[in-house]
């Protein structure tokens, strides 16, 4: 063997644990940190002028970003804590304007909205639901797969969309579990975990309570442009895309996978005897039901005269002298890595806005897109799309969206589009394990791999920007968005 053969065998044999080590959450995290600061050095070493070069430093800010939420070598809430560090210490923004994200009103209308989703699930409404609806829909293989579509889009805008995945998937072992194996069509497994998972992932865009990442577009449109978007407008504006994305994910289900050759009656009996094991509506039930409702109408009703998050935060308060939920509850279930996650996305933007980045990305966008603001829409409802299937959708909204405000402002194009445009698809995490919570969740379940995933994953993703950028710009033609 030759000495050029055998070191290539030797490096060959030594890649596996290269890779393994380049994969360490420390070597990532100081890799990515090399990068962002040479950047730094380059913008500062070319633009002599302290004021031009921050506006090169937010595109630093933003490698950084794209990077540590794709890669996660720390926790979403410390990379945010580390852009808020640096962007003080680069002078881009002040110590006093460095936590203004986490002041948002978005924050604590999340806060009310994850107390009134934990508030659902520590009762046991969502099952009650879910349980009447399969026992409705358990005729055939195809009616039941419907059913669990509904039950996942239809929760998931009431709650958040990883939590109806948490809650339903032992629902589905336990039907799952009254077969042995070889009698169950394991197509028939695989459409009903995806149905679940890219059922709640559709749900979450049609209302503000599904998706943290729509309060915070609202909250990014309003700190960008001095407007506001009300949860009826977003809830009418939405729901259109969420009934139509809902029908075309049963399609491609039963396309792509044959669900036939099931016995039935053993489902629906299973389902049924777990309906009368609940017995009538408890109290707490029916406590969660009401503050369900009134949420709902106080939103609708009084958002714009008192905020979104301040109902919020007063439903919450109720919920708790009523003795509904407790402390104890909230603060164990409460995810505080989420909330600490959109305050720093909301910061996020602040910083690219405080930079001038905003204008410059703008600018270069509009260069190649020219003057058809519809090619520029697509080009970041596609973008959007893609990213939302490797990183967090809300820190794809929060990278994306200010661009394309800022780009549409430039060309004095209605601005409101970008924020559905954006916001919308960035529920397209179809395609990987690591879009969505949701998508984790069935995947843990040993019953499906990442090819599973793809094939529907990417079918969606296709047909769904095809709804937007046709039905969805005339449907919001016919709302006077444009």
């Amino acid at each position: 063997m030759s000495a050029t053969s055998e070191f290539r065998s030797r490096l060959i044999a030594k890649k596996p644990d290269l890779m393994r080590y380049l994969r360490q959450d420390g070597v990532q995290a100081v890799i990515g940190l090399t990068i962002f600061a040479l950047l730094i050095l380059f913008f500062y070493s070319i633009t002599p002028d302290i004021a031009q070069a921050r506006q090169y430093y937010g595109l630093a800010f933003l490698f950084l970003a794209i990077y540590f939420w794709i890669l996660t070598p720390i926790s979403y809430m410390f990379t945010a804590f580390l852009l808020i560090s640096f962007s003080v210490m680069l002078g881009i923004i002040d110590a006093d304007q460095a936590f203004t994200g986490f002041a948002s009103t978005t924050i604590f209308f999340l806060l009310g909205a994850f107390i009134l989703g934990l508030t659902i699930e520590k009762h046991g409404l969502h099952k009650r639901i879910a349980l009447k609806v399969l026992k409705r829909f358990g005729e055939s293989p195809k009616r039941f797969l419907m059913g669990i579509i509904l039950i996942g889009s239809f929760l998931s805008m009431t709650m958040p969309a990883h939590g109806v995945a948490a809650i339903f998937i032992p629902v589905l072992l336990s039907v799952y579990s009254v077969f042995d194996m070889n009698e169950l069509n394991p197509d028939f497994i695989k459409a009903s975990l995806l149905g679940l998972s890219f059922s709640t992932s559709i749900g979450s865009m049609g209302t503000l309570l599904g998706g943290a990442r729509n309060p915070l577009a609202i909250e990014i449109y309003f700190s960008e442009t001095g407007n506001y978007i009300s949860f009826v407008e977003w809830f009418v504006a939405a729901i259109p895309m969420v009934l139509i994305m809902t029908l075309v994910l049963y399609i491609v289900l039963i396309k792509v996978f044959d669900v036939s050759g099931v016995d039935m009656k053993k489902i629906k009996d299973e389902v049924g005897s777990e309906v009368k094991e609940m017995g009538k509506l408890s109290m707490g039930e029916g406590k969660a039901l009401g503050f369900l409702i009134s949420a709902f109408i106080a939103w609708a009703v009084l958002g714009q005269i008192f905020g979104m998050g301040v109902i919020a935060v007063f439903v919450s308060v109720v919920i708790a002298l009523s003795g509904t939920i407790s402390w104890d509850d909230i603060a164990q279930r409460l995810p505080w890595g989420t909330i600490f996650l959109y305050g720093g996305a909301i910061s996020l933007s602040i910083i690219l806005s405080e930079a001038g980045t905003l204008n410059i990305i703008a600018s270069s966008l509009l260069e190649m897109a020219g003057d058809n603001p519809f090619l520029l829409l697509a080009l970041f409802a596609a973008l959007t799309a893609f990213l939302s299937n490797v990183m967090s959708n809300a820190a794809t909204t929060a990278v994306i969206l200010p661009i394309a405000l800022s780009a549409m402002l430039v060309m004095d194009f209605p601005d409101v589009l970008p924020v559905f445009l954006v916001a919308l698809p960035s529920a397209f995490a179809f395609m990987f394990v690591v879009g969505t919570p949701s998508a984790a969740l069935v995947y843990s379940t040993g019953h499906l791999d990442q090819k599973d995933f793809l094939i529907p994953g990417l079918i969606l993703n296709l047909i769904g920007l095809a709804i937007f950028l046709s039905i969805g710009l005339g449907w919001w033609k016919l709302l006077g968005y444009w």
